[in-house]
């Protein structure tokens, strides 16, 4: 079950089974109710270099979007983090001894410069710091929540297609563990909107991926996640007028490498809703040709 809500202008999602949580702060925003133009209208919380090759948002309208979300959410006072996702398996840890921009929604992000170690690259960010709010974009790719309520350790981890094939899910439940103790049996997890397997043809090489025959000459799939990855992958065929159509089913791919990583069943959660059906709620990459938004997923720890 999802809940939906709205502060003012902008439209969110929350997972129910949060909600026994309050000390838990999240929300999975729509592109209603913010300040961009077309074609990334209206809460489009990215300057990314593919909206820039395209013309871009201003990143007036971005910082602005961003601070509708934390208001939303009652945690505009937080200091906020991200990162910057290259469809990996890598997870970082929020840890105060390493140099992070804490200004995701500030104009500071922009205009102050950014040194090297600033850049913190991976698919998953994880912490069990009160007081500091998570932010990751997304346009298709999947969004998976966590959050533990016997270590307090929260999460998100971005899931398309290739951090799926590389097995980001696992690899996040494993951080949570070995960083801070938790128990998969623990941990609830929210798989939030993501394109579905209506709208996501994929070619064979993305199968043999997934499937082991091959390998990514890049940061190959851990030898621990990859019988999970093979096992969790879930594809199909579309028939239509003779031809034949390979689909991959990023929400249910993850709910089985979840599943493998030992999370209970009830404590899984499903949006349930593909981007590339609803591009008036949610950006979609695939269905808007690649001009397009990101709408943003927050999370946070209450102080």
């Amino acid at each position: 079950m999802i809940d939906r809500h709205h502060h003012n202008t902008t439209h969110y999602l929350q997972f129910h089974h949060y909600q026994q949580f309050p000390e838990f702060v999240h929300g999975i925003f729509t592109r209603k109710g913010g300040y961009s133009k077309a074609p990334y209208h209206e809460l489009n919380t990215s300057t990314t270099l593919v909206a820039a090759a395209n013309g871009g948002d201003s990143t007036d309208n971005v910082i602005r979007n961003r601070q509708l979300t934390m208001q939303a959410l009652g945690i505009e006072i937080y200091p906020c983090i991200t990162l910057w996702q290259i469809h990996g398996a890598d997870v970082h840890v929020f840890d105060t001894h390493d140099e992070w921009r804490t200004d995701w929604a500030s104009y500071t992000y922009y205009s102050q410069s950014w040194t090297a170690s600033m850049f913190h690259k991976a698919d998953a960010l994880i912490s069990e710091q009160p007081g500091l709010a998570i932010a990751l974009s997304f346009a298709d790719c999947t969004p998976i929540t966590f959050y533990d309520p016997v270590t307090h350790a929260i999460g998100i981890a971005h899931g398309g297609w290739r951090g799926t094939a590389r097995g980001v899910v696992l690899a996040t439940i494993e951080a949570m563990q070995q960083r801070f103790g938790s128990r998969p049996s623990d941990i609830y997890a929210g798989i939030g909107p993501t394109i579905g397997p209506c709208c996501y043809e994929v070619s064979s090489e993305v199968e043999a991926l997934f499937l082991g025959h091959e390998q990514f000459e890049e940061m190959p799939t851990n030898e621990r996640y990859r019988a999970h990855v093979r096992e969790a992958a879930t594809f199909s065929i579309e028939r239509s007028q003779g031809q034949e159509s390979l689909r991959l089913d990023l929400a249910a791919t993850t709910y089985k490498q979840l599943l493998a990583a030992g999370l209970l069943a009830e404590h899984i959660e499903q949006a349930n809703i593909c981007t590339g059906c609803n591009t008036d709620l949610f950006y979609s990459h695939r269905c808007e040709q690649g001009r397009t938004g990101r709408f943003p997923v927050v999370i946070a720890l209450r102080a």
